[in-house]
């Protein structure tokens, strides 16, 4: 595996190889990496709880969603990599912002973090609505899984880091610094330095060149109507199945923190755990796609997802929280890998956007309805009710899939569609 990954290496192009850059610092500081870590740990020392956390997690998910299907439609009129470059730029500018809410009136401070949410929620719907139809055009069909791949495992790998520097870094403030390990401060400090680090990634991203998004000629079918029926129910097999992923990013740190009483380190060194697994993970997915295809891939990995929750319902302890959080990560990202090749091979050129758009939008509403009904539901019934929500609308999600994909219909019924 690891010969094949170096030889499909050297066909990544110089638009792929800088794009992967953006994505490892995004891991690494803002999509699982310190953030992932510190953010929700940071409102719980500003004094907020579960509630608040869940609707301030909500508003960036919905902000998302809407944002999605206006950004593919930017995308395809303006260019995918204008818009990643500005979604990058949003993101940064709502990274650097949120722990100034320090500063901020106590009257005005809810609504600070709350506008903080929105540049960094719209950037992110520009960024990676917009990044499938940019790696599909920079990308021939021979190392496409492979990339989306390396682009799955990139993340997790580069939050591996992020987690680690998350888990240890408040706790060098707090010495450096004489405050208290238990206050706001050093937390702060580091969310600012993960918002600064990002930087580079805009630059890495105006490095790129544009690449088309549209076939220079078109079939009948393929200049056809919007294909709305393959787009909807891939559109809710996303909201479903990332319902049960959504619930442990939002919520996982918080339960170790506030349930079991671990340390920041012990949570970030999870965390990382989790992050380490998966990336690896999704490195084997081209190997699996290639003997069981695409579609058993990502029905397998679902179901396997949904099982992961057993041991975080029925055993409140870090050691199985923290081997279902790995599980949970891993499959995810195998998942991912394997989804986002499939979804953008079954319709043609012109409707990726369209479908990217579709599924980044179904992904941000199953992240904001988790995060809102996870803030009320977890004070009023444990988190062991919000866990095993995640684990049936996850299998909800996957029943969805088998049942509408199991037979191969005329939009996807090609060879590369893997199923």
């Amino acid at each position: 595996m690891i010969g094949d990954y170096l030889g499909m290496l050297r066909l990544f192009n110089r638009n792929v190889r800088l794009y992967l850059v953006s994505g490892a610092l995004i891991g690494f500081t803002s999509a699982g990496g310190i953030y992932g870590v510190l953010l929700n740990l940071y409102l719980l020392r500003l004094g907020y709880g579960l509630e608040l956390i869940g609707i301030i997690s909500a508003t960036g998910a919905i902000t998302f969603a809407a944002f999605s299907l206006p950004a593919g439609a930017l995308g395809r009129r303006l260019g995918t990599r204008r818009m990643m470059v500005a979604g990058m730029v949003l993101i940064v500018l709502g990274n650097l912002s949120l722990p100034m809410a320090e500063f901020v009136s106590s009257t005005w401070r809810t609504d600070f973090l709350l506008l903080t949410r929105l540049p960094r929620a719209m950037g992110f719907a520009l960024y990676l609505v917009n990044a499938n139809p940019f790696l599909m055009g920079a990308t021939s069909a021979e190392e496409r899984t492979h990339v989306f791949s390396v682009q799955a495992a990139l993340w997790p790998l580069a939050g591996f880091a992020g987690s680690l520097a998350g888990g240890f870094l408040p706790g060098f403030f707090s010495s450096i610094l004489d405050v208290s390990a238990d206050g706001p401060e050093p937390f702060r400090y580091t969310l600012f330095i993960a918002g600064g680090l990002l930087s580079p990634a805009v630059l890495a991203l105006l490095s790129t060149s544009e690449v088309s998004v549209r076939q220079k000629q078109e079939s009948v079918v393929e200049a056809g109507p919007t294909p709305w029926r393959p787009i909807i129910f891939i559109a809710l097999v996303v909201l479903f199945q990332t319902a049960g992923v959504a619930g442990v990013q939002i919520f996982f740190n918080v339960y170790l923190d506030e349930k079991l009483e671990a340390s920041t380190a012990l949570i970030g060194t999870l965390t990382a755990a989790g992050q380490l697994l998966g990336g690896i993970a999704a490195l084997a997915t081209p190997m699996m796609a290639a003997r069981l295809g695409h579609a058993r891939v990502i029905l397998w990995g679902s179901l396997s997802t949904a099982l992961c929750f057993l041991p975080l319902i029925a055993m409140p302890h870090w050691g199985t929280a923290g081997f279902a959080f790995v599980g949970i990560s891993a499959l995810a990202t195998i998942r991912f890998a394997a989804f986002g090749v499939y979804q953008q091979e079954m319709v043609s050129t012109r409707w990726r956007s369209i479908m990217s758009g579709a599924t980044n939008m179904a992904s941000g509403l199953s992240f904001s309805s988790i995060s809102l009904v996870g803030g009320y539901m977890v004070p009023a019934l444990g988190y062991h009710s919000l866990f095993l929500l995640s684990a049936a609308l996850t299998a909800l999600g996957t029943i969805i899939f088998w049942s509408y994909f199991r037979v191969p219909r005329g939009e996807y019924a090609n060879k590369s569609s893997g199923t």
